[in-house]
């Protein structure tokens, strides 16, 4: 809902359309209120008035309200991917459709029609999301009830894979990148464990070359520099010497530049790297994993080096060893057998 302002008068005022009880739409305005609070209040109670149309409010109308709440309160990333599930998945399948005409029936049938079509964790989200509108719809008097929350999520579990490079499967990799540039990011990207919005975001203001050491404190998703996915996201992650080489002659060759992989203030497009990983996979032959892979490439090669599952934890940024664990936990090689074993010889 949209509240104007009369400049003239210092007073507030609205104008909306609404659908009559004989299906005919109907611009209406009001004026001359004090607040914009008042306003808004008025709005609401004359869209619910019952001469109207059953409070006649198009779930697309309401998702949209609903996003525009969203981007006030959230981070730009966190706005993007939901505006992305609306637009996407839920505006086609009920977009014009009354909010208050969604059954739990339609809310049933639309999640059997995605099932297998996307990800158990895909679908959960989507719903989550087609949840949140109407609690938001709720909150503002939009409507009564919550279909989809009487529905409840999906109970599918999804089976956890995880892809990944082993070390040699990184070298058969690496050896093929014959762009410094490029091979700086590899490298920076699969000893780090970073996700790839935080590694596209640093600046050289980030390395510190002194204690081999890189500060992860933002992340870019769409060309946004946002702050990171979580406050334990925030770190400082301790490099090996020869991937700070690297970093040093990149610097070398980009002493005008602010960010480290990009040009000058900008950051390197996803697309552009996509593009690049994908022509040096092709001329390695290894196997194509997600650039999101290098991660749990990282978290691979440091647990096959035997190191304890804290550090590796801190290096991810996980806000918990759990998180990790329940990631990871089917990469550690101590079985229950193997530990048995160990307590034989206690008492001989």
């Amino acid at each position: 809902m949209v509240i104007y302002k009369d400049t003239n008068r210092g007073t507030y005022y609205f104008i909306t359309r609404v659908k009559m009880k004989n299906g005919k739409t109907k611009q209406v305005k009001r004026r001359g209120f004090k607040t914009k609070s008042e306003a808004k209040k008025a709005e609401a109670e004359m869209l619910l008035n019952e001469e109207l149309f059953n409070a006649n409010f198009s779930f697309d109308f309401v998702a949209n309200e609903y996003l525009n709440w969203y981007k006030k309160r959230r981070k730009a990333s966190s706005y993007l991917k939901i505006s992305s599930i609306i637009n996407v998945h839920l505006l086609p399948r009920f977009f014009s459709k009354n909010i208050n005409s969604i059954r739990t029936k339609d809310i049933t049938k639309y999640q059997n029609d995605i099932i297998g079509e996307y990800s158990v964790s895909h679908v959960k989200k989507i719903h989550t999301v087609l949840s949140a509108i109407f609690n938001f719809a709720i909150k503002h008097e939009y409507t009564k009830e919550n279909p989809a929350r009487k529905v409840g999520n999906i109970e599918l579990v999804e089976e956890k894979h995880v892809d990944y490079w082993t070390l040699e499967e990184f070298k058969a990799f690496i050896q093929h990148v014959d762009e410094p540039f490029y091979y700086a990011l590899f490298m920076t990207l699969y000893y780090s464990g970073m996700r790839k919005g935080e590694l596209l975001a640093l600046t050289w203001s980030d390395i510190n070359f002194e204690t081999n050491t890189i500060i992860v404190s933002k992340t870019v998703y769409n060309r946004n520099v946002t702050s990171p996915k979580t406050q334990s996201s925030i770190r400082n992650i301790i490099m090996p010497t020869h991937v700070m080489k690297l970093l040093e002659e990149l610097k070398k060759g980009n002493k005008l530049s602010y960010v480290v992989f990009g040009e000058f203030h900008s950051h390197l497009s996803t697309t552009t790297l996509d593009r690049k990983y994908d022509k040096y996979v092709k001329q390695s032959s290894v196997k194509k994993i997600h650039i999101h892979d290098f991660r749990h490439s990282h978290a691979s090669y440091l647990i096959n080096k035997n190191t304890i599952v804290s550090v590796v934890a801190q290096r991810l940024g996980h806000s918990d060893v759990a998180t990790t664990l329940n990631t990871y936990s089917h990469l550690y090689p101590t079985t229950e057998k193997e530990a048995v074993l160990k307590m034989e010889d206690d008492f001989k």
